[in-house]
């Protein structure tokens, strides 16, 4: 039997109670509890900070620095390039423009305006590849058609317009 194995499992087995586990982080229930309402706040105000959601969420520092960790944990908050955390899919998107939102606006205007410059680019390219092949086409039934009308025209002699 393998004693070695066996006296090293046995000791481990002793020893694992003594050892520090890693702490496993629970989610307190305030956080959980609030976390709908925190997502809606952060969605319709379009950005978020552990002050703004315990300001109106009228909670204490650290059950809102732990919401908004969860915010950005889950995917509703996301960093801006501003530095300024930002939903990922906000509800205010057909209000007007403020100055919090008026760079994502000018980004995304910017964004459709590519792809409309990119559509009348490739229709254009599409319309003017269209002439040349149907004017080679032409000139070619054209010239077809010239070679043909002159093999079957007959030049009347002058003996037949004589008699």
């Amino acid at each position: 039997m393998k004693r070695r194995t066996f006296t090293l499992g046995l000791g481990a087995l002793f020893a694992a109670p003594l050892m520090p586990a890693p702490a496993v982080a629970a989610v307190p229930t305030a956080v959980t509890e609030k976390f709908a309402a925190a997502k809606l706040l952060a969605r319709c105000h379009d950005r978020a900070s552990p002050e703004m959601l315990g300001r109106l969420m009228r909670v204490d520092g650290e059950t809102a620095r732990g919401l908004f960790k969860l915010l950005q944990d889950r995917g509703v908050l996301q960093n801006g390039l501003d530095g300024v955390a930002r939903a990922a899919n906000p509800l205010n998107t057909h209000c007007v423009p403020n100055e919090a939102i008026r760079a994502r606006n000018l980004a995304q205007q910017v964004a459709q305006t590519r792809e409309k410059v990119r559509d009348i680019w490739n229709k254009v390219q599409e319309h003017t590849a269209e002439p040349e092949t149907t004017l080679d086409a032409a000139e070619n039934e054209m010239s077809e058609l010239a070679d043909t009308e002159i093999e079957t025209e007959e030049v009347p002699s002058e003996t037949d317009t004589a008699s």
